[in-house]
């Protein structure tokens, strides 16, 4: 299974998971290249396993999951205010352009965060914090043009169709799209720093502030996507500033004498990301792309509707990964004492279990679906509340697959993840093409399931094969 971008957090929150089970991400979703890292003073130390190292571990383990527990409520909790509270083609404004963010994003995971986890540690341990000061260099480069391109086709809407909510929603996108990946990366370098506590205040500070910050743009009646997204980037500025001072990054002094330069840096992380590119262009499209179809064929509202009756089920998704990444360490382990039986076995346990309860969540979701529609949206999208069972069965052929997918990252097999998105990706586009102009939402869930179960099946056939 490959994750989708609407996961992506949790690989952020957790590359220690992937790291104390002796993997490296290399992409959105993906772990190859076993190389412990047990501590950026001495990435080629040799590690022995101890009950003081295992403690240690599922401490920081736990802390991971607080903090991709806090990023995730964030996210969460943002779509839920602006879906209840906005009119549905201005939500539906801000759910186009926030999967734009998302597809945006990967490739600054590919070309930025996952560099930094994997070269940081392994040969840049000795002048980390020079390291840090360079890849920020890159990011405002780097992001400082993908924000120019958004801001730009935020000003061309502008010229064409100036009254429709999306032209705010773009150009708030792109006015918050540093700020926001810069509190990703800064994230991404306390975790590099085997320091996820410190990850947790830049989460929980996130949260809060953003929060309060929507109570008071509704209040006041300046709520819309433009506002709803500079708020965000705040947030993000914010708690950047926040993580990169107690990371010591603001004080030039820490490193006197040691500097990087950022080019060969961007050249370094172009060498490391570039064949990742193809995961981050196809992954989306797989779940996402739905949304800017329904926007398309059917309308900003039509398109709001469906990212409202997303949000439990993405919940669901998300709980599937985090627990998917901690039987990681797990079948890792398996795989390098040579258990390849015990670790088909329990990936195979861990499938069958996570669907069982996926199965239930669904099941939940179609007795009360209205109810749920009501407390969340105050009846706003009550005439699309049966989406919500039906989009429940992504989380459920997700579970069916996780297991496998974890086994085959943790038998290092990372190519399995390009591949499935080679043959999903299509899959779900055609699809959408061809079922939502004649089933409208309906036929965007089917396209979603169908490249989703796409996803699972090459995982499991490449699972099967791989004996």
């Amino acid at each position: 299974m490959s994750l989708p971008d609407t996961n992506r957090t949790v690989l952020e929150a957790n590359p220690q998971l992937l790291r104390m089970s002796g993997m490296q991400t290399v992409g959105p979703g993906v772990a190859a290249q076993v190389e412990v890292v047990p501590s950026v003073a001495k990435p080629n130390a040799k590690v022995v396993i101890t009950s003081g190292r295992l403690r240690t571990w599922g401490w920081l383990s736990a802390l991971s999951l607080v903090d991709q527990g806090l990023a995730s409520g964030a996210g969460f909790g943002v779509n839920l205010l602006l879906a209840r509270w906005m009119v549905p083609e201005v939500y539906g404004a801000f759910a186009v352009a926030f999967a734009g963010f998302l597809f945006v994003s990967g490739f600054h995971n590919v070309l930025l965060l996952e560099p930094v986890s994997v070269m940081g540690p392994s040969r840049h341990a000795g002048s980390l914090l020079a390291y840090f000061r360079a890849q920020i260099a890159v990011h405002a480069v780097l992001v400082g043009a993908l924000s120019g391109v958004s801001l730009l086709g935020g000003l061309l809407l502008w010229k064409m169709v100036s009254a429709s909510p999306l032209v705010g929603a773009v150009i708030g996108g792109g006015v918050a799209l540093p700020f926001l990946l810069l509190a990703w990366l800064a994230r991404r370098m306390c975790y590099v720093m085997q320091r996820p506590g410190l990850a947790i205040q830049g989460s929980a500070f996130y949260l809060g502030l953003v929060c309060a910050g929507l109570l008071v743009l509704a209040h006041f009646g300046w709520l819309n996507p433009f506002s709803a997204f500079v708020l965000m980037g705040c947030g993000g500025l914010v708690s950047a500033g926040l993580l990169l001072r107690r990371l010591d990054l603001l004080n030039g002094k820490s490193v006197a004498g040691t500097r990087l330069r950022w080019l060969p840096i961007l050249q370094e992380n172009w060498t490391y990301g570039k064949w990742l590119i193809g995961s981050a262009l196809l992954n989306p499209a797989v779940g996402q792309a739905q949304v800017f179809f329904i926007a398309a064929f059917l309308g900003l509202g039509a398109a709001g509707g469906l990212r409202a009756m997303q949000l439990p089920s993405l919940v669901m998704t998300q709980g599937i990964t985090a627990i998917g990444l901690l039987f990681l360490p797990v079948l890792s382990g398996d795989h390098g004492r040579g258990s390849i039986a015990g670790m088909r076995r329990k990936s195979m346990q861990l499938s069958a279990g996570l669907a069982g309860v996926s199965l239930c969540f669904a099941a939940l979701l179609a007795i009360f679906s209205s109810r749920i529609e009501q407390v969340l949206f105050d009846g706003k999208y009550a005439t699309y509340a049966w989406l919500m069972p039906v989009l429940a069965l992504v989380p459920v052929v997700s579970a069916f697959s996780i297991g496998y997918s974890m086994a085959l990252r943790a038998s290092q097999k990372p190519q399995f993840d390009l591949l499935a998105n080679l043959v999903a990706a299509p899959v779900a586009l055609l699809s959408a093409l061809c079922f939502i102009p004649r089933w409208g939402l309906a036929g965007a869930a089917s396209s979603m399931m169908l490249g989703f179960l796409t996803l699972g099946a090459v995982t499991i056939v490449w699972f099967q094969k791989d004996k």
